[in-house]
């Protein structure tokens, strides 16, 4: 009982990778949603918040 009320109190939770799901690191698992984000991407851009914005 005290160990859930430490994790509880915890700000970062504690977390367990699984290693067993690096066989998906370089996979594309949804090719059709990719592609359609890519197509956005190229026609609207980014937000500006997320481009550097120039120093001048």
């Amino acid at each position: 009982m005290k160990i859930i009320k430490e994790l509880k109190k915890r700000k970062i939770p504690i977390v367990r990778i699984d290693k067993s799901l690096n066989k998906y690191k370089d996979v594309v698992l949804f090719p059709d949603k990719l592609e359609k984000a890519n197509e956005m991407l190229k026609t609207v851009g980014l937000p500006k918040k997320w481009t550097k914005q120039s120093s001048h």
